[in-house]
């Protein structure tokens, strides 16, 4: 079976990448953009993709990008992010950002898993909290870029 076929997906994709088989080109939009081009180079080193996997590759980064953008939408400074607005009514609300982040982060799981991608540093700590965790590191690792700038 191929990187998408069945449980052995990730032994096969592993394989595949010993081999030294190359990856699919990147899509223009994807390389022109700094951000999504670094996540696809991160996502395919040490891995193996056909070329029919690369419209599957640029959706994922897409959502990596989505997540980026909502993380520094959310941004008041200091790192702090905003978690809630006050509408026109009075109303306390939550940041439509949170809801998109939730979203993007079911999509990328799922992307993950169609194709094959299931190593141990992506996978949480298991259980209903694994999504959570994915977005909290993204949040740290966001932190530390911009205090390292």
């Amino acid at each position: 079976m191929g990187p998408r076929g069945g449980s052995s997906s990730a032994a096969t994709g592993k394989a595949a990448a010993k081999r030294g088989t190359p990856g699919p080109a990147k899509p223009r939009n994807v390389s022109e953009n700094a951000f999504m081009s670094a996540k696809w180079d991160e996502v395919c080193d040490g891995r193996s993709f056909s070329a029919s996997d690369a419209p599957t590759l640029a959706l994922l980064v897409q959502w990596y990008a989505v997540v980026e953008r909502c993380i520094s939408d959310m941004d008041v400074g200091d790192g702090l992010p905003q978690v809630a607005y006050e509408n026109n009514m009075g109303d306390i609300k939550a940041v439509p950002m949170i809801q998109t982040m939730k979203q993007a982060s079911a999509e990328i799981r799922q992307l993950n898993k169609q194709l094959g991608i299931v190593d141990g540093a992506d996978v949480g700590g298991g259980g209903a909290g694994g999504g959570k965790d994915n977005v909290l590191r993204l949040v740290s690792q966001n932190r530390e870029q911009r205090a390292a700038h």
